[in-house]
């Protein structure tokens, strides 16, 4: 499969500054160990060659190669035998004493058992050379401790750089859902608060219903218990279905039929499989009740609303359209409705639109969100 220059880029970096949780596939890891062995080896060639006058560039170059891959290959097999065994978690967790084995102490065993490995590939008596030159070994493993230092320091100096910006990462992340609920809580508040003029006028028309047409009173002072009773409990939910929506907002319907009269007639067209869907608590209230206060109220024949819901490329599209005045999609910018963009972003970021179009009569607010289920 091809990676992309990204992709690369991230796998690089990830093996550059020793991840234990590498980006990309384990074969890449493995690549750039090979690509740094051999860099190593021709850099160390080309620094012999620079100082001393070589008989046989190649197989000073053959010979570098063979002992870099060995030590680097080794060591890569020890880190990751490491993590397997130690488990990645931990190792990130480890203590300072701890770290300092692990990174430092793997390479110099990675070394010793690299040049071994080297050197017999190339047919040397490592055996004999350990009887007879013990010096040789004592410069093998003072060029180990060496290199691990290095390393080490390096790898330290990376692994808290890597802390920091996890640490900065994990704070940022963490303001911006505080944020993000905070202003989630803030609008479904208000959203929640019936407007003290529809209460009242609705607490007025029970009053003067009793006496004329208690069927009526009864029915809309039923139903409004119903809307405040949902309207609480959605401002103190996260989610909630559409299906528990739509019944919150029939109950709002129902009180406005019934005050309007033969002005208003509405419909809901919510397929069955929709109704367990999850939506943001509130979030077609205010949609309603645009229609309501900018397109039929003040008309006066009056009209009809229609809320209608379908799934669409994994997407929920939830309309609401009337045939009443209508007004200028640059309405969206009111109170209402940004609000409820705002809200709707910083739910589902660029996933969330909501978009008024003008019809020949009337107009249609939509709102698209990702589709989700409540199990």
């Amino acid at each position: 499969m091809l990676l992309s220059v990204s992709e690369l880029r991230q796998s690089w970096r990830s093996w550059w500054s020793f991840s234990t949780r590498p980006s990309g596939p384990a074969w890449l890891q493995v690549v750039w160990t090979v690509v740094f062995n051999t860099a190593i080896a021709v850099v160390l060639t080309l620094i012999a060659w620079a100082f001393v006058r070589l008989a046989d560039p190649l197989k000073t170059l053959m010979w570098n190669f063979v002992i870099a891959q060995s030590i680097g290959l080794t060591v890569h097999a020890l880190y990751e035998a490491g993590g397997y065994l130690l488990g990645r978690e931990r190792i990130e967790a480890f203590s300072t004493r701890s770290r300092v084995l692990f990174f430092a102490g793997i390479p110099i065993v990675g070394c010793l058992i690299g040049y071994w490995i080297g050197l017999t590939l190339l047919g040397v008596d490592v055996g004999r050379i350990v009887q007879g030159a013990p010096r040789v070994v004592v410069a093998i493993v003072t060029v180990s401790i060496v290199f691990s230092t290095f390393w080490y320091r390096y790898i330290a100096g990376k692994t808290r750089l890597a802390r920091a910006e996890a640490e900065n990462e994990r704070e940022r992340a963490k303001a911006v859902e505080l944020q993000r609920q905070a202003l989630d809580a803030q609008l479904r508040s208000l959203q929640a608060q019936i407007e003290p003029h529809f209460l009242f006028n609705t607490l007025a028309n029970v009053v003067s219903l009793i006496d004329t047409a208690p069927d009526k009173a009864r029915l809309m002072l039923e139903r409004m218990i119903e809307l405040l009773r949902a309207s609480l409990a959605a401002s103190r939910s996260e989610r909630t279905t559409l299906g528990q929506e739509t019944a919150l907002i029939a109950a709002y319907l129902d009180i406005l039929r019934i005050r309007m009269g033969e002005r208003l007639s509405y419909s809901i067209d919510v397929p069955a499989e929709l109704l367990n869907v999850s939506i943001p608590p509130l979030s077609l209230q205010p949609l309603v009740e645009n229609s309501i206060k900018h397109g039929l109220e003040p008309k006066l024949e009056g009209g009809s609303v229609r809320l209608s819901a379908r799934a669409t490329d994994g997407a929920l599209q939830l309309d609401v359209e009337d045939d009443g005045l209508g007004f200028s999609p640059r309405a969206g910018s009111g109170v209402g409705l940004t609000n409820l963009r705002e809200r709707m972003t910083s739910l589902y970021g660029a996933k969330a639109r909501l978009v008024v179009e003008e019809l020949a009569r009337g107009t249609r607010v939509r709102m698209t969100i990702p589709l989700a289920h409540i199990d």
